[in-house]
């Protein structure tokens, strides 16, 4: 783990809604255990894309790595699992291995706020507000939509 996750606080989630919440471009995590993967495991890796059924991570700083070139540069992809797959503990997320069907844990992670996420700076609502309409035009930097 870098020096910056060690300044960060690990993220306590509750459930997969809100697991789903916080992973979005920019969150950072680390694998802490494996079983499939386990070269994935201390590596901190970035939210690229989120999509309703998985999300996609490229190792930190490292774009030439294995992980972060995969799926046409997208990274390294997880599936999000039914409810039922996962373990909340704390700050430690547990996804159970739902093709052995013994309950074994399929990997165990930690979420991290990232660059874009750190407390204290602006959510996507909050900029949301800084829209002003002019007349029948939206403006915001760099965009402009007509209504």
């Amino acid at each position: 783990m870098d020096q910056k996750n060690e300044q960060k606080a690990p993220l306590r989630i509750k459930n997969l809604a809100e697991l789903k919440r916080c992973i979005r471009p920019g969150t950072e995590l680390v694998a802490t255990s494996h079983s499939k993967h386990p070269a994935l495991v201390g590596l901190v890796r970035v939210v690229t894309e989120v999509q309703t059924n998985a999300y996609y991570s490229v190792v930190k700083d490292q774009p030439s790595h294995q992980y972060s070139t995969c799926n046409y540069g997208k990274g390294f992809r997880s599936d999000f699992e039914k409810a039922s797959n996962y373990l909340f503990e704390g700050t430690t997320i547990k996804v159970l291995d739902r093709r052995s069907g013994d309950g074994s844990v399929l990997y165990e992670m930690e979420l991290y706020p990232g660059e874009c996420l750190i407390p204290g700076q602006k959510s996507d609502m909050e900029e949301d507000e800084e829209i002003r309409e002019d007349g029948c035009e939206i403006k915001q930097e760099g965009m402009s939509m007509t209504l």
